[in-house]
Order: structure tokens, then C-alpha cells, then sequence
């Protein structure tokens, strides 16, 4: 019977360098959320609803990196 690699059996989120790179991503999501909210000039609808979308979607990236779960930005599957 073969002996399995216990590197083998973790998914793809689990992996180091996927939760660095999904991590860094979601603190920049993070950043041009506020930079909408705060720099962008006069808070119109439009930069209020984008930039707290962004903050929300960074933050669960982050969050989801850090516990080496699945980000909502993953489970939307392959984009074209």
C-alpha cells in the first residue's frame, strides 16, 4: 500500500503560498475600498455601496487566508 503525502490531501486554500497571495490581495481590496470611501472626493451612492463591497470582500479574504478556509471570491469558480 503506497503512503500518501499529507501535502497531497490539502486543498487548495490551505496552501501557503495561495493563503499569502489570497491575503495580500484582500488587504489591497482593503485599501481601495477605503481609498473610495475616504480620498475619492464627494461620497456619491455609487462610491459608498463599491467601497464597502470591497472592504467586505478584502476583509473576508483576508480573514479566510488567515483560517485556511475558502474566500467568497473563490467560490465563485473560474471567471471568464
Amino acid at each position: 500500500m503506497p503512503i500518501s503525502d499529507q501535502r497531497e490531501s490539502k486543498p487548495f486554500y490551505a496552501k501557503r503560498l495561495y493563503r499569502w497571495l489570497s491575503g495580500t490581495f484582500g488587504a489591497f481590496l482593503i485599501g481601495v475600498g477605503l481609498y473610495a470611501l475616504i480620498l475619492a472626493g464627494p461620497l456619491t451612492l455609487l462610491s459608498v455601496v463599491g467601497g464597502l463591497g470591497l472592504i467586505l470582500v478584502g476583509g473576508n479574504m483576508v480573514a479566510s487566508a488567515y483560517a485556511a478556509r475558502e474566500s467568497w471570491l473563490s467560490k465563485l469558480g473560474p471567471l471568464p
